[in-house]
């Protein structure tokens, strides 16, 4: 009789055991120990320096045709909270190599931190469930933004489930620049100096600006290589 209660017994709390590994953590709790592990770096460092092997394909975003394939690299400082410098290295479009001086290095700044020692002020948070990415278990963060502009970002972030570091962003600006009819962002990141640094992107910006730029959607996708923090 004790044999079979305790098998009873054991038997119930199998399933409980069998669950906590997918139990939702504190969001207050998880965003403590994610600006704990990443603020000191945005006080640490300026930025990342990191070199960018863009692949651009152009389209007509009214008939969506393929108008044309370019493939860049560019060496690009990426500063934490202002524009960053870019130096192309080289640039060919269509096949044909083409001086990398004409290549439009025009850059905006940077969404706000997620995880910086401000970042309260610009977004509030809250964990919505889990998601698989790079093969890694993740618990997904929906990020709300508090601006409306397009330095806040608006979408879901995606952070190790055993590490607490973060893997990826996807989503777009609380509103888009002014010379941006569209613009959405996919970006997975790498650990890099105690902070982190995007290995893969994928985004779409449909750019239109009277007179100077027609309206062309670019879909972009982006490698990351040879990244390293640059100090202050």
């Amino acid at each position: 009789m004790k044999i079979s209660l305790l098998l009873v017994l054991v038997c119930l709390m199998l399933p409980l055991a069998a669950q906590e590994p997918g139990e939702l953590p504190d969001t207050a709790a998880l965003i403590a120990k994610l600006r704990e592990k990443y603020a000191p770096v945005y006080k640490k460092y300026a930025g990342i320096e990191t070199t960018r092997d863009f692949t651009t394909k152009t389209y007509d975003p009214d008939t969506g045709k393929l108008l044309s394939t370019a493939h860049t690299v560019v060496r690009k400082k990426e500063y934490f909270y202002k524009e960053p410098d870019s130096i192309v290295i080289s640039h060919e479009e269509n096949g044909k190599k083409l001086d990398p001086g004409d290549y439009d290095t025009t850059e905006i700044e940077p969404f706000w931190p997620l995880f910086d020692d401000k970042s309260a002020e610009h977004y509030d948070f809250r964990v919505s469930g889990t998601a698989t990415v790079e093969n890694r278990p993740c618990i997904m963060l929906e990020v709300t933004p508090k601006g409306n502009d397009y330095r806040h970002f608006k979408g879901n972030a995606y952070i190790t489930a055993d590490t607490n570091e973060l893997l990826m962003i996807e989503g777009k600006p609380a509103k888009s620049h002014w010379a941006m009819k569209e613009f959405s962002v996919k970006y997975l990141y790498e650990p890099v100096g105690g902070g982190y640094c995007m290995k893969r992107g994928w985004f779409t910006a449909r750019v239109y600006v009277l007179l100077i730029r027609p309206d062309r959607r670019h879909v972009y996708e982006v490698k990351g290589s040879d990244s390293k923090p640059i100090p202050k």
